[in-house]
């Protein structure tokens, strides 16, 4: 079976989420802070105190890369781990003041950025886009 349209959709779609990627990640190291970090940073100042596993499964982050990302992100102070006082086992994430200050300072420039970036595709364009990502994620198993 020779692979046309869906080929041509597959390596678009990797050459626009490459670019992206690498623009996005440019627009954060401004910051000095990474898409990983700054998702983290996100996840956690709507959650104030989240547990890891959580937070991997919410960043679809595998839990190896999300201990070494939070222990990154404490080593420069804007993040602390905290042990539940219920479950000992389980640590949770809680931003710190220097972690949410970097939060405020990047998520309206980074917003606007993204904006920037989409402004390509008109609103109801990117409607439909979005409901055809979903739909492609959806039949992903």
């Amino acid at each position: 079976m020779a692979l046309g349209k869906e080929l041509e959709t597959w390596m678009l779609f990797r050459k626009t989420f490459g670019k992206m990627q690498r623009v996005v990640e440019d627009d954060l190291r401004k910051y000095d802070t990474t898409p990983s970090q700054f998702i983290i940073l996100r996840n956690l100042s709507i959650e104030e105190s989240t547990p890891m596993s959580e937070l991997s499964r919410k960043t679809s982050c595998v839990n190896s890369n999300i201990t070494s990302v939070i222990g990154r992100m404490e080593e420069k102070g804007l993040v602390q781990k905290v042990q539940d006082t219920i479950d000992r086992r389980v640590s949770k994430v809680t931003l710190t003041v220097k972690g949410k200050e970097l939060y405020d300072i990047t998520v309206a420039k980074h917003d606007e950025y993204l904006v920037d970036i989409l402004k390509c595709i008109p609103n109801d364009e990117l409607e439909t886009f979005n409901r055809l990502l979903y739909k492609l994620y959806s039949g992903i198993n």
